[in-house]
């Protein structure tokens, strides 16, 4: 419930609907005038094709080429079978890739620290396509990736830390072994935890095997990857937010006609309100799944709830601020929640 109350005020802040998304959608045609010749970008993901943070790709791959006219196809080659998750970001400034699809910011901190920021943002996509912080970050993409920011598919989620070890207060995470990425791992370290690197797909294995104690993730998903059956508990609060990139290699992005410049990006704006809403959704139906399993919710006290959420806050953006001082500043003002 919780989850459906704070979708449906997202909504009604954003002015979005879902039925007024798939009209949007239905009213995209083909210009008539634009030339025959194709063009092909060559797309990977952070996961794997049928991982369940990949469901509203087909419809963004459809609504592009439906919107060019069968003029710009994205190949969707694959995820870290084709090359790993935390080299895709490397992958693409090179050109060894053309587009990655569904890639979170945090994958990008080895290219540089400035990424770790947007899971801090306390707006959703399109309210940073109003305040500024999309402009600073497709200069961002440009400058240290060689690429063209289009948007991010998927905001508003937040992050819960899913454990395999009961504990009552913020104190007993110290000692514990939780898997990190980049967006938590400063956060982590402040809290005594013993952050650990794998990479997604290995979480699995690392729970059952009690390699780690925890991880965090989105707060959807997690069924979908197996990993309720090998954990016990998810703690309350949430923090952060979903930052999945949607970004091009540049020089593909500027051999492409500008017609099909302004195809990517309208199609990947209008899926930022599909896809969050699709992700909202999710996160009842997969609680049902995960309680079912017999996972349980871990309430933090009041007073340890928000020291919770403002650490992660104040401990990360210290370490964007201090580790990329020429964007973490200004990123900080464009992302804050209007009072």
């Amino acid at each position: 419930m919780v989850a459906k109350r704070k979708l449906h005020g997202w909504l009604k802040h954003a002015g979005l609907t879902l039925v007024a998304t798939l009209v949007a959608l239905s009213l995209l045609a083909p210009g008539s005038a634009w030339a025959k010749e194709e063009f092909q970008l060559k797309a990977i993901t952070a996961f794997p094709k049928d991982h369940p943070h990949n469901l509203g790709l087909p419809l963004l791959i459809k609504l592009i080429e439906q919107k060019s006219g069968g003029r710009l196809k994205i190949n969707w080659i694959g995820g870290p079978e084709v090359i790993q998750t935390f080299d895709q970001g490397e992958a693409l400034r090179r050109g060894t890739v053309d587009m990655l699809l569904y890639s979170p910011f945090m994958y990008f901190g080895n290219i540089s620290p400035v990424f770790t920021a947007k899971g801090l943002s306390e707006i959703p996509a399109w309210e940073e396509r109003q305040s500024g912080a999309y402009d600073l970050w497709v200069q961002i993409f440009r400058e240290k990736m060689n690429a063209e920011y289009l948007g991010c598919l998927n905001s508003v989620v937040n992050f819960k830390l899913f454990l395999n070890k009961k504990i009552s207060s913020l104190a007993e995470l110290k000692g514990l072994k939780i898997r990190v990425a980049p967006l938590y791992t400063s956060w982590m370290k402040s809290l005594g935890a013993n952050p650990i690197t794998i990479a997604p797909m290995e979480i699995y294995t690392a729970m059952e095997r009690g390699v780690v104690d925890g991880f965090l993730w989105p707060n959807y998903a997690v069924p979908g990857m197996g990993w309720h059956e090998v954990t016990k508990y998810m703690v309350n609060p949430g923090v952060f937010q979903l930052e999945p990139a949607t970004v091009v290699n540049l020089d593909k992005f500027k051999a492409l006609p500008p017609d099909l410049q302004k195809v990517l990006k309208e199609c990947v704006e209008i899926m930022e309100g599909i896809d969050t809403v699709r992700s909202m959704e999710r996160v009842d139906q997969d609680w049902k799944v995960m309680s079912a399993a017999g996972m349980q919710i871990i309430t933090l006290p009041e007073a340890d709830a928000k020291e919770f959420v403002a650490s992660s806050q104040k401990a990360t953006w210290a370490y964007v601020i201090e580790k990329a001082p020429d964007f973490g500043p200004e990123l900080y003002k464009l992302t804050r929640k209007k009072p």
